[in-house]
């Protein structure tokens, strides 16, 4: 019996391996195909050109950028978009042009920040430059880290042109003629006029104290006498009375003043009432904007006097240029001084190097750097020698002549005026 029990159980167990063995396996589930990923979406469409301007709309400074830039960089935005905009050429079609105004209030912590928020966040196309010396300083290391074309119209110091020489700055473009150069282009029409008895005076900021110090350098290294100066004074000056009474008791016969609009109009005003009427009265920014001289003065009283800046226009010697006067007329109810052209032809300069090289702002920087630009006033390309835009059209020193603006009188070879003396001022 034991023996049956044993043959039993070894056959059960027998029976339940096959049938664990002839069990089929389970069908196996298909690996299901990956998801594809999504499609990258497709690129915005460029339908404009954006460029940045960072200024002072508002503030003390307020009155330069709108004298000197703004009403010109409309007007150029305005005429290209007349003809559809700018032509891209990797596009191979025109883009309108827009431009995005930020205010810096006349606050340079101000401009810093908007400027890079232009540059970072909206990521604007290119940029225009802000209006001053100081204000240019300022943000000239944020177009050097991101890379756009600082176009400085309205700029002047012998720090830009050490630093462009040397390439510590390979991103600025300087347009007006800068101090060294200013300095020298004067010592020649001093000495071609024959002064005698020379005076400088300035406002003691960065570019009254850079102006000054050039010019008399430059004089002593003529050894050319100065009689009273460098004599300088706070922006905030409300008298120059005693400066003026020192000039007058030297006999000064020529005058170097780097002045603004408020100090220049009131050194003109005192010099008027203290009789001191120098043969030569070289003035800066501000005598030369018929909107500040004329209604102060008139045009009788101001005949004689100088503007040095550099990159002056007469706007009398062609057609098309009477024409850019008007349209500035039209919207600043008054004629444009002679070198705030700098801001319309500077720009043209860099719509032009667009037009050739497309959005790339490295290429463009490499144009603007080698090649010329035809312009309203003739071909423009940039002096890297005495680091300004040099145009054929603009000469160096201009004079108010009795006419509603000035006229170019140096170089000669530029010149469409003879240089006068100044006369006395009018009798009362």
């Amino acid at each position: 019996m034991k023996k049956v029990l044993v043959i039993l159980g070894i056959t059960l167990l027998i029976l339940s391996v096959l049938a664990v063995g002839c069990q089929k396996e389970p069908a196996k589930q298909p690996t299901p195909a990956p998801t594809p990923a999504p499609a990258p979406a497709p690129a915005p469409v460029k339908s404009k050109i954006v460029i940045g301007s960072v200024d002072a709309f508002t503030g003390v400074f307020a009155p330069g950028p709108l004298i000197f830039g703004t009403i010109w960089y409309e007007t150029l935005i305005a005429e290209y978009n007349a003809k559809g905009g700018l032509l891209v050429p990797e596009l191979g079609k025109r883009l309108p042009i827009e431009m995005v105004k930020y205010d810096s209030k006349s606050d340079t912590e101000t401009l810093i920040r908007l400027t890079e928020k232009a540059m970072v966040e909206d990521k604007v196309d290119f940029m225009f430059a802000p209006w001053g010396t100081s204000q240019n300083f300022a943000v000239l290391s944020l177009y050097e880290k991101h890379q756009y074309p600082l176009i400085a119209t309205a700029a002047g110091s012998g720090q830009i042109v050490e630093l462009v020489q040397s390439g510590a700055t390979k991103w600025a473009f300087p347009v007006l003629p800068q101090p060294p150069f200013v300095a020298k282009y004067v010592a020649d029409f001093l000495q071609y006029a024959k002064a005698n008895k020379i005076g400088i005076i300035g406002i003691s900021d960065l570019h009254g104290i850079e102006f000054t110090g050039r010019v008399k350098a430059e004089l002593a290294a003529r050894n050319i006498p100065v009689a009273v100066g460098p004599e300088l004074y706070p922006l905030t000056v409300t008298d120059l009375s005693p400066i003026i009474k020192k000039l007058k008791e030297a006999n000064v016969d020529t005058l170097w003043a780097s002045t603004y609009p408020g100090d220049g109009t009131l050194l003109v005003k005192q010099s008027m009432e203290l009789g001191f009427s120098p043969r030569i009265m070289i003035m800066g920014p501000g005598s030369q904007y018929p909107l500040v001289m004329v209604p102060a003065f008139g045009l009788e009283a101001i005949k004689g006097i100088m503007e040095y800046h550099g990159f002056e226009v007469d706007f009398y010697k062609s057609p098309a240029l009477l024409a850019l006067a008007e349209k500035y007329k039209a919207v600043a109810k008054g004629y444009p001084g002679p070198n705030t052209t700098a801001a319309y032809v500077g720009y043209e300069v860099l719509f032009k190097a667009i037009e050739k090289y497309g959005l790339n702002r490295v290429k463009v920087r490499d144009g603007l750097a080698k090649d010329t630009f035809e312009t309203v006033l003739g071909p423009a390309k940039w002096d890297f020698q005495e680091v300004y835009l040099d145009v054929p059209g603009a000469g160096f020193l201009t004079q108010w002549q009795g006419k509603d603006m000035m006229q170019v009188v140096w170089p000669q070879d530029r010149a469409s005026a003879s240089w006068i003396p100044k006369p006395d001022w009018p009798k009362k």
